[in-house]
């Protein structure tokens, strides 16, 4: 029997699928114009219960928790913004303004006289929804670059990558994860 075409189309529905062109990156308060990409994961460190008797491990026990991830920047100049109607003083990371949870500059923990009172900053993911809204996809709590590099060649464009560890991952808006303990760390 022949299915029934009609039945199995999408025509007429928008999909849902979470795709860089409906994808939007914020660092803390600030949408990041010219991402490229963001690659993000989160590892459970386990161990191995062992018991006298037995050759296989009774358990694998989880015993830590980490969050780090890339992000990609194609980045311009103060010049170019005039041009593109994009941030005015271009994209660097110094110019992160408000990025972080005081209102500071993300681009701190890259200056050795700024290092120690850099502070973290939260990086979201969201969709841009047919409707003109947004919804939240993934958010990245308490981040820190770890890393920063950059790369172009004759014919192509300054690409900058970053690399940063968070404390916890929301996995979406209504998903937020919790600290393991009965300690709150944060003041």
């Amino acid at each position: 029997m022949e299915p029934n075409h009609k039945e199995n189309t999408m025509a007429g529905k928008t999909p849902s699928f979470i795709t860089g062109a409906t994808a939007k990156i914020k660092i803390g308060n600030l949408t990041m114009a010219y991402s490229q990409d963001v690659s993000y994961s989160t590892t459970v460190t386990t161990i191995p219960i062992e018991t006298m008797g037995r050759y296989e491990v009774v358990s694998n026990e989880p015993v830590a928790y980490f969050v780090d991830g890339t992000l990609s920047i194609i980045r311009y100049t103060k010049e170019a913004s005039a041009m593109n109607g994009a941030a005015a003083n271009g994209n660097s990371v110094e110019q992160w303004q408000n990025a972080t949870s005081s209102g500071g500059n993300a681009g701190d923990g890259f200056d050795p006289s700024r290092l120690i009172a850099s502070e973290t900053f939260d990086l979201e993911v969201f969709q841009k929804l047919a409707s003109g809204s947004t919804e939240s996809v993934g958010k990245l709590r308490d981040c820190r670059f770890t890393r920063k590099g950059g790369a172009i060649n004759k014919r192509g464009i300054l690409v900058e990558q970053f690399a940063f560890n968070a404390i916890l991952m929301d996995n979406d808006s209504t998903v937020e994860a919790g600290n393991s303990g009965d300690q709150d760390l944060q003041a």
